[in-house]
């Protein structure tokens, strides 16, 4: 196993961290993708192939639905992989999962304000929309590594984190979806040439987006230990006590 140092990092050394880590865990990190993704995945295709939303509405809602919660579970078991191979040790799928569970209401609760508040943002024009979602970028390691009041005070400790740094994290979400992105759009575009790969490209999407998935968690896992690094000198024994700490009995 690699030995990772948590240490202040410029874009490029995050995007390099975050490939080295995806490739050093894949097995696990792939595992939680699909445990927690796989579901709704399956539905999207069965609606995708069955004519669309407008054929199954209920469907879709529940995949999306399914889809939200899944990436909220996936997304803290992938940061507490992420501490594990930091602290040199092996992570075990099931801890995992087992960890992230312990979080989810808070979790939840934490991502619906979220949502509710970069789309009330995004009322205003695009530019205030993305601004609000950079602040509260590390919302979720934020609720998975720390132990805060109330789950909504995720929301101002994200912001604070990030203040001065919302110009990376938008370089960060644009490059990693760019780069997850590109494969399905040139996918879609040879399905609009030859309607025979529809189906084929359907599918081999919703697999390619889950063999990847944990690439973006990765990514601004390790932009919050950079922020972390840079404004509170955190280091490895701080991590060692937060993802010891287990599931939050604080309110949520």
């Amino acid at each position: 196993m690699a030995t990772y140092q948590l240490r202040s990092m410029s874009f490029g050394e995050i995007l390099d961290g975050a490939l080295a880590i995806y490739r050093e865990g894949f097995g696990t990190l792939v595992s939680i993708a699909v445990a927690c993704q796989g579901v709704p995945a399956v539905l999207y295709v069965y609606v995708g192939l069955g004519g669309g939303v407008v054929f199954h509405p209920l469907l879709w809602f529940v995949a999306m639905i399914l889809a939200g919660v899944g990436n909220l579970i996936a997304t803290g078991a992938t940061v507490w992989v992420i501490s594990e191979i930091y602290l040199g040790r092996d992570p075990d799928f099931g801890d995992a999962i087992s960890y992230a569970f312990g979080k989810i209401v808070r979790l939840v609760v934490a991502g619906l304000a979220k949502g509710i508040l970069v789309f009330l943002a995004s009322l205003l024009l695009l530019i205030p929309g993305v601004i609000v979602w950079c602040g509260y970028s590390v919302v979720t390691q934020v609720v998975v590594l720390e132990r805060l009041p109330t789950s909504l005070d995720s929301l101002g400790r994200s912001w604070d984190l990030t203040k001065g740094h919302k110009g990376k994290a938008f370089a960060l979400v644009f490059v990693v979806s760019l780069l997850l992105g590109l494969p399905l759009m040139v996918g879609g575009a040879l399905a609009a040439f030859v309607p025979a790969l529809y189906e084929t490209v359907t599918i081999g999407g919703q697999i390619l987006q889950l063999m990847v998935y944990p690439i973006m968690a990765c990514a601004f896992t390790l932009f919050y230990y950079d922020l972390r690094v840079r404004k509170e000198a955190f280091d490895l024994e701080h991590l060692s006590r937060q993802i010891g700490l287990g599931e939050d009995t604080t309110d949520v």
